[in-house]
Parts: C-alpha cells; sequence; structure tokens
C-alpha cells in the first residue's frame, strides 16, 4: 500500500553495606555488585600486555590527594562541588602529594558526571591534563531513617567515602585486550527500572543508616595513555521503597534511561557554554597581539590606491552595464530564507524561524534574519566538513597512527564558533600547537608512517592558503607550475624547524634518460639536505623577506614556522585574503572570482576588482570571515533567482553574477537537513571501537556520539571485522558517501566530485535512513504535528513548512490534501504515548576486547537488523492513515526540490 501511494505521488511531484552499629560507628562489609558480570580484574593472562616494571597501583593515586578547600566543603552543602586534581599519579617519592593540585573547581546539580571542563593553554588551545587525573566531588544529604543503599558506578579506578571514611573502591582500567575475550552477559539490574550498567564500568552498593552524611567520590581519570574518559560515572542513592536518584542536596535525578539521557545531554551542554567562557578568558592576551596585527593591515589596506566602485551589486552592476545584461529577480521570501539559513548555519530553517521571517514586515527583515544567523552556532558546523576537506583531516578511530592525522577538526569547530579571525586561524593550524588527540592543531601536524610529514603539510597549507599546488614537487619539478622539488621541501623545512632531508621515495626510480622522456625535471637527489627558505615569493613579491616583517609580529624571532606562518597571513600577502574570500564566494555563487579556486598557477580572477574589494573588506575588518559573509547575503547578486538551463541568456547571466548558480546542499546539509525536518537525532552509536577502553589513546580514538554530520569519520575497519560496525552509523554515512562526503582524507580537496548518480535518489528512496525521516515512529516532530489539534489544510501546510521551507502550491494541496482529508478525524488512537522513544543504538557488551567472539559478530549482525528496520512506527495513529501521510512526507523528501538550494 505505502508503495503504490509513493508511486502514484511520484508521478505527481515526482533515534557493603555500610551498616552504622548501636554506636553509631561504621561496620564496612563492602559488596560488589554484579560480581561475575562485570569483572573487576584485569585483563585475562593472554591478553595483558606484560609492564616493563613493577608499577604502584594506581589507585594508591589516591593518597595523593589534596584536603578540600574549606570554603568548598562549606558549599557542599547546598550543591555538589567538584575538584579537577591534576598530577596525582603515585610517583613513589615524598614529592609525589606535593606535586598534586587543584587545577579547576566548579559545581554541578547531582553526582553524576559524564565530562569534565576543557583545559585550555593562553591561546585558547585543547591541551592536555595530567594522566591521571582525579575527579572528587563532594555533598550533604539529609536520609531518611532505615537503610539506604548507595551506589558508586564508575569506569576507572574509585572511591566512596562517607562522612570522610572510605567505603566502596572500584578497579582501575588496565590497557591490554587480544580480542578473544567471551562477550560479557548484560549486567544484572539491582531493580528492573534502573539504567543498565555500560560496557567496561563497575559498580559497588553499600548500605547507610539515615540523618545527614557527606558523600564524597574520588575517581581517577585517564592513566598512562589511557584515553580521559569518564564514562558515566555517579553516585545514588535508594531510601527505603524509593529507586535509586543521583545524589543530590536539590531534587535528583532518577537512575534510569529516562532520567540519565537528559541529565547527561544537560551536562554536556553546560560544559560547552562554559568551554566557550574558558577560552575567551584564557586567550586575552593572544587576542590583544592580533589586535596589533590587524592594526597594521589596516594601515597597510589605507595606503593601497583606490577602488574604482565601493559595494558588491556596484562593482557588479557596472560589469553588467558594460555587458548589457539584465540581472535576474530578486527571490521570494521563502526561497530566501531556506538559501541563506542552508548557506549559513548549514540547515533548512525551523518553523518557528520561518514564522517569524515571515511575519516580520519590516523593511530590513532580510539584513536581521542574516544578523541571526551569522550569531548562530550553526556558523561553525556548517564550515567544518569544509575545512576537514580542505585540509586533509583524517583521524582514524583505529590505529590511529596509520598515517591518519589527529582529529583537530574540534579545534576547526571551535574556531569558527568563536568568529576566530582568519590569519589567526592560519597560523594556529601552521603552528600546530596543543593536543594531540585532544582536538587541537596539533593533530595537523601527526602524519606516522609518512618519511617527510611536513612537505606533506606544507603542500596542504599552499593549497589551502596560497592557492598553490605543490603536490607534484614531492617527486620532481613540477612540469605545469612554478614550484620545484627546492621549494617543497624549503617550505617543510621551515615547519620542521630544521633542515628536510629528501627521502628515497621523493624520486623516480628511472635512469636520467628515461626521466627526460617524462618531461620532468629531478632536481634533488634523496639525501639532499634542503635549508628552509620562503618558497612563495614570485608569487607575490612585495611580501619580502623573513628580515622585513615588521617588529613585534613574531613572538621567537628563530622560529622558521612561525615566520612561515606570519609570512602567509601578513597583509603584505594580500594573496592570502584573496584566497580566503574567494572560497566563500564559490561556497555561495557556485563559481569562484578565480577558478579553480586552489589553484592560481594560470587562473585570472573574472572580476579583479570585486576579489580586490572584498580582500580588502576582511583585512581592514580584522580577518573577519563573518563581516564578508554579511556584505555577500545582503547583496542584491546573492539574493536573485536562478534562470532556467533552458534561458538563452543563463550561462552569461551566471558567469557575470547577473543570477544565482543552481546549486545542490553538501552532503552534510542534506544529512543534518532530514533530521532536522523530521524531529529526530541520527541516534548513531559512539564511534569508538574500544567501549571497554581496554587500548591506549594511539590505538584507539573515542570521537563521540555525533549531532552533526561533520562529526563522523571513516568506519573501515568493519568490511573485515564485521563485529565492530556501527550499524546506525553506517546507515547515515551511506547518504553522506552518495553525495559527495569523503570518509577517508588523505589528500585535500577543496571541490569534491558530487556529480549527479543513481544511487543518490536511491539511498533516500529506499535506504534505512531515508525510511527513518519518513516513518512516523515516536520519536518524530511530524508524528508530533499529526496528533495536533488542527485542520488537514494546516497539517499538509506545515509538513511542505517543515521539509521545504514554504507552503504547498494550488496544484500540490489539490493532489495531496485528499490523502489526509479520508480518516482525518479517527486518525488519533486511543493509545497512551511511550515514555521513551526506542533507540536503535542500543547498548552492548561488544569492544575491540572481545570483537573475535562468534557470539559478538551475532550481536551485531541482530543491530545491524534493526537499524535497518529503523524505529517502529507510532501506535497512536491509525495505520492506514499514517502510511497516506507518509508517503505524502516521502515524496516531498524525494523531490529535486528538497536537495538543491533555491
Amino acid at each position: 500500500m505505502p508503495l503504490l501511494h509513493r508511486h502514484f505521488i511520484c508521478l505527481l511531484l515526482v533515534s557493603a553495606s555500610l551498616a552504622f552499629a548501636a554506636d553509631g560507628q561504621p561496620e564496612i562489609n563492602e559488596s560488589k555488585a554484579n560480581d561475575g558480570v562485570q569483572p573487576d580484574s584485569g585483563p585475562l593472562a593472554s591478553e595483558a600486555k606484560p609492564p616493563k616494571k613493577k608499577a604502584a597501583p594506581l589507585e594508591q593515586s589516591f593518597a595523593n590527594l589534596p584536603p578540600i578547600a574549606p570554603a568548598l566543603a562549606q558549599d557542599a552543602s547546598n550543591r555538589v562541588v567538584v575538584e579537577i586534581v591534576e598530577n596525582v599519579a603515585n610517583l613513589d617519592t615524598e614529592s609525589a602529594a606535593a606535586a598534586a593540585k587543584v587545577a579547576d573547581a566548579y559545581s554541578e546539580s547531582a553526582m553524576g558526571f559524564v565530562c569534565v571542563p576543557t583545559k585550555y593553554d593562553d591561546k585558547a588551545l585543547r591541551i592536555d591534563r595530567s594522566s591521571p587525573f582525579a575527579l572528587r566531588a563532594t555533598s550533604k544529604i539529609v536520609l531518611p531513617a532505615g537503610e539506604n543503599k548507595v551506589l558508586l558506578r564508575a569506569f576507572n579506578a574509585a572511591r566512596l567515602l562517607i562522612d570522610g571514611k572510605a567505603v566502596a573502591t572500584t578497579p582501575a582500567l588496565v590497557a591490554g585486550a587480544s580480542g578473544h575475550n567471551p562477550v560479557p552477559a548484560d549486567p544484572k539490574k539491582l531493580d528492573a527500572i534502573m539504567r543498565a550498567l555500560r560496557a567496561g564500568h563497575n559498580e559497588r552498593l553499600v548500605t547507610i543508616a539515615g540523618g545527614e552524611h557527606t558523600i564524597t567520590l574520588e575517581a581517577l581519570i585517564a592513566g598512562g595513555k589511557l584515553r580521559p574518559e569518564v564514562g558515566e560515572l555517579s553516585v545514588s542513592v535508594a531510601s527505603p521503597g524509593k529507586p535509586f536518584m543521583l545524589v543530590s542536596s536539590v531534587p535528583s535525578v532518577p537512575l534510569t534511561d529516562e532520567g540519565w539521557l537528559p541529565y547527561a545531554e544537560a551536562q554536556r551542554a553546560a560544559h560547552f557554554v562554559d568551554d566557550a567562557k574558558r577560552r575567551a578568558q584564557a586567550d586575552v592576551k593572544e587576542r590583544e597581539y592580533w589586535g596589533m596585527r590587524h592594526d597594521l593591515a589596516r594601515k597597510f589596506a589605507a595606503a593601497q590606491p583606490a577602488i574604482a566602485a565601493n559595494g558588491i551589486d556596484a562593482l557588479i552592476g557596472a560589469k553588467l552595464g558594460d555587458e548589457k545584461i539584465a540581472p535576474a529577480a530578486i527571490i521570494d521570501d521563502y526561497a530566501f530564507i531556506r538559501r541563506v539559513s542552508l548557506d549559513a548555519v548549514g540547515v533548512v530553517p525551523s518553523p518557528n524561524l520561518i514564522r517569524e521571517f515571515i511575519d516580520d514586515k519590516s523593511a530590513d527583515r532580510r539584513a536581521k534574519l542574516i544578523d541571526r544567523l551569522l550569531a548562530d552556532r550553526g556558523w561553525a558546523d556548517n564550515w567544518v566538513g569544509y575545512w576537514q576537506d580542505v585540509l586533509a583531516e583524517n583521524p582514524g578511530i583505529l590505529k590511529p597512527q596509520l598515517n591518519n592525522t589527529g582529529p583537530f577538526r574540534t579545534w576547526i569547530y571551535e574556531a569558527f564558533l568563536d568568529n576566530l579571525p582568519m590569519d589567526r586561524f592560519a597560523t594556529e593550524l601552521i603552528m600546530m600547537e596543543g593536543s594531540v588527540y585532544g582536538g587541537a592543531p596539533a593533530g595537523f601536524a601527526m602524519a606516522s608512517q609518512n618519511d617527510a610529514p611536513m612537505a606533506e603539510k606544507a603542500s596542504v597549507i599552499g593549497k589551502a592558503f596560497m592557492a598553490a599546488e605543490m603536490k607534484c614537487a614531492r617527486c620532481h619539478d613540477a612540469p605545469h607550475h612554478k614550484f620545484a622539488q627546492k621549494d617543497l621541501f624549503a617550505s617543510a623545512a621551515m615547519l620542521k624547524r630544521s633542515p628536510q632531508d629528501v627521502p628515497k621515495s621523493s624520486s623516480i626510480p628511472l635512469s636520467e634518460k628515461e626521466i627526460r622522456k617524462l618531461e620532468v625535471n629531478v632536481t634533488l637527489k634523496p639525501g639532499t639536505s634542503v635549508a628552509a627558505e620562503w618558497p612563495f615569493e614570485p608569487l607575490i613579491p612585495e611580501t619580502g623577506h623573513a628580515a622585513e616583517i615588521p617588529a613585534g609580529v613574531l613572538r621567537k624571532t628563530n622560529d622558521s614556522r612561525e615566520k612561515f606562518a606570519a609570512l602567509i597571513t601578513l597583509p603584505q600577502n594580500a594573496r592570502f585574503a584573496k584566497v580566503a574570500v574567494n572560497r566563500l564566494w564559490k561556497r555561495y555563487f557556485g563559481t569562484g572570482l578565480v577558478e579553480p579556486i586552489d589553484d592560481w598557477e594560470t587562473a585570472k580572477p573574472s572580476q579583479p576588482e570585486l576579489l580586490e574589494y572584498l580582500a580588502r573588506e576582511l583585512m581592514t575588518h580584522d580577518y573577519d570571515l563573518k563581516h564578508v559573509a554579511r556584505l555577500i547575503f545582503n547583496s542584491q547578486a546573492y539574493q536573485r533567482a536562478v534562470l532556467p538551463a533552458s534561458d538563452k541568456d543563463a550561462a552569461k547571466s551566471r558567469a557575470l553574477f547577473a543570477s544565482q548558480t543552481r546549486r545542490r546542499m553538501s552532503a552534510e546539509q542534506i544529512a543534518d537537513s532530514l533530521f532536522a525536518a523530521s524531529g529526530k537525532n541520527f541516534g548513531s552509536e559512539e564511534l569508538n571501537f574500544d567501549v571497554d577502553s581496554k587500548e591506549t589513546v594511539d590505538v584507539f580514538q573515542n570521537l563521540g556520539v555525533p549531532k552533526r554530520a561533520w562529526q563522523f569519520t571513516s568506519l573501515s575497519n568493519e568490511r573485515d571485522r564485521p563485529a565492530l560496525s556501527l550499524p546506525v552509523a553506517r546507515t547515515i554515512m551511506d547518504v553522506l558517501v552518495r553525495y559527495g562526503w569523503r570518509e577517508s582524507r588523505q589528500s585535500p580537496v577543496s571541490v569534491r566530485d558530487d556529480a549527479p548518480n543513481v544511487l543518490q535518489p536511491a539511498v533516500l528512496a529506499n535506504g534505512p535512513a531515508g525510511n527513518r525521516i519518513v516513518r512516523l515512529s515516536d520519536d518524530s516532530a511530524l508524528t508530533q504535528l499529526c496528533l495536533q489539534d488542527q485542520k488537514p489544510a494546516e497539517l499538509l501546510a506545515r509538513i511542505f513548512e517543515r521539509i521545504l521551507s514554504r507552503p504547498p502550491s494550488e496544484a500540490e494541496i489539490k493532489s495531496l490534501l485528499p490523502l489526509i482529508e479520508d480518516g482525518f478525524a479517527s486518525r488519533v488512537k486511543a493509545v497512551e504515548a511511550p515514555h521513551a522513544a526506542a533507540t536503535l543504538a542500543g547498548s552492548t557488551q561488544v569492544s575491540w576486547s572481545n570483537h573475535l567472539s562468534p557470539e559478538a559478530t551475532k550481536i551485531k549482525m541482530e543491530m545491524e537488523k534493526q537499524a535497518h528496520l529503523g524505529e517502529p512506527p507510532t501506535k497512536r495513529l491509525d495505520a492506514d492513515w499514517r502510511e497516506r501521510v507518509e508517503d505524502v512526507i516521502w515524496s516531498l523528501v524525494n523531490s529535486p526540490e528538497f536537495v538543491f538550494i533555491p
């Protein structure tokens, strides 16, 4: 039935008991919950990695913790106070305790933790905490008379203290696993409704009498090279006859899925905001430095010759007048809000945003909408995928040192979130500082199993910021570019901060006579040592040499890497600003002012004065990319319609920017918009093959649960190890890949190969992800629309609004409204709403430590079936009526209009 409907409509339209003795003194008899289910000990003998020398137990680090500050102890009566203590490792020295220090102190609403504040250096770059570091949380609680149960859950070594006395401990994580371990049984629950214990975690249960008590949690995070993961760390209490609730001095959170999941999400959101404040507080002096740099840029720009016309429309208009080309009409408000939303924040506009914009009758409503979108955090989400391609960000969640980079995607995101100036953005990337695995630019430096990693990085940097293609110079002088081998390796030496030897791989294994036949020159022999030297002077002779860098620009005058960054980003290198604004123009018009945008060897700007104008606007406004984006979005040129291909002047009109180019959404925009339109989240698994943390950070990485499409990464390892598959993530990535997303980015790309192919409509029409979007399940915002008290025509209009950002046309109403009207009055069924929507990425005990077990493969195969089936349809709507509405939704999602930008 649904398939017939969809075909029909296609023709029309195309988720220890601690008992107190009579005298009040505690008698400790610790009880280990789930013994035999979640083993406390280290790995099996067959899988353990023998230590080189006997080390002190990690748990002894607790002895190094300093006393809780008196002020914090007093505050614990009103809230859960938290301290992050660094340098707590037991060093077997008398000075170990003296080395420990409280690095952070803050508060939480309850004694449950999924994350801790991020640590930043004085440039607001992510840096690593000590390994291990300790989290200590304290709260005073009053419990009712009787026997109260207290439950400790931890991912690593932790201990529970009640009134200052240690009553329960969990063991430390120990690295090392062979993959042959048995899959553990699902953990037993202490009560039927509580949240199941996560893989790799341990829990301990004690009892305590009623009265006022001080509860203290001490937990170690990381240790050695272990990943610094908090896991699901908590202390909860169950009073007589009551369920387990997280320890808190205020109404607490039940230890259930319905209680924990929103609490954890709220904690992450609060730390996200706090991290932004921390970055702002950390780099005050750095901002002063860049203020000085931008003053230099303004002075330089002021000394340049004036431009004939001022403004995008004036410059384009002059060209159109010369060519006698009439500009296309301005698009209507519905098309405009969809276009600018996709271009600014990478997702279709929300119904609320559409209504607010349409209801605003002021003359400057488009300008106000632009400002609102540019202030949205989606601005950052929309840029990460682009720069992941341009900078070849290629982290691996399995064996990340196999010629991959670190996950510096987080730095890209935070840079655009903080609206980092583009010259600072380029400089921070080139300097490659901060945490390698924690999301800082140091991850860009990582390129193991590469015999000249800085040569590779120099090639990426040249292409990204100078539109200079140096790839061929890795092995020989570039035959179609100005760059010789020496130029690339001199750049590598500047980045390396020492001479760069030419490796054996940077040669052609042929005789000189055979090489000459290839019409290339090999000017450097393997083993040649190349000194650091600025390679781009022929492209921008006005830049000069390092000696001409203005005073105060270099913080370390003998640092060749810093000189390299300065010479690329100084205003004298006008090419840097021009390349940056040309990339912006290309994204918003489909055609750059210079093409190709990343190789200007022979390219000439189609409108040089416009390129110069935009570059100066960038330089004179602190290299603020949002400033130029605002100019573009507010221009008539950007807001013009797309001419049909049948128009005889369409090609010339697009070339002169008299009309817009028909552009398709990026792969990330398609995936994000599909789930935004349905109101669902991805429901993906955590991007992590090592869920019980048996391996170290240089063997496995955990990229977390993706919320936006740019956060996905390659899952290629599942091809030969099915137990390591992430089925829900794969269904979403199938959509991304079909529309041009690169699962692996071992080389930089500025323009994806996203040519149309038959698999693109097929993956939306018949793929699991597309079916999830269409299905009216209990977690769908479209289901909630269908349950509301309204008229059929209003429902149809709201469906169009969520999916296509506009009202339906008369023809569409005539075709589709009958499908909704039939049975509309009796559509709602008297069925109780579920307490929580079903999740496809359910908990699993499968990890790297047991992935070679046949049971692990069976479990993942069953999960894959569920992922392909998707969430079950809601029972609150009549099945026949629901299927017809799903057909309407299917037709809109699969119409060409959905994937193209207006």
